[in-house]
């Protein structure tokens, strides 16, 4: 009798066990996806800023070269406002202090 009660409770035991140990691998398989899925957008918005200081390099290059600025200068500033603009809000959406950004 003894050893029957001890089967069955070691059988709920280990079920108990197994099914928090599924929930807290499938809790952390989410949390990764999630920090994944940031990290992904994050290296795409340092790529449009690495991107769009490039071409503001290029059009005040020009610029200096020919002595006069010209539609690539403005180009140039409206990719590098708007790309400054989406690492801002990126930054600040994903602040871990809750949007108090200090920048």
């Amino acid at each position: 009798m003894v050893s029957i009660i001890l089967s069955v409770l070691a059988s709920i035991i280990s079920g108990m066990v197994l099914f928090f140990l599924q929930h807290f691998f499938k809790k952390k398989a989410k949390q990764d996806e999630k920090r994944e899925e940031i990290a992904h957008k994050k290296d795409i918005l340092v790529i449009k800023s690495i991107n769009a200081i490039g071409e503001l390099t290029h059009a005040n290059s020009v610029a200096l070269r020919d002595g006069k600025t010209n539609g690539e200068m403005k180009k140039a500033m409206d990719l590098y406002e708007e790309a400054n603009k989406e690492m801002l809000d990126f930054l600040i959406e994903n602040s871990t202090d809750g949007g108090n950004d200090k920048c």
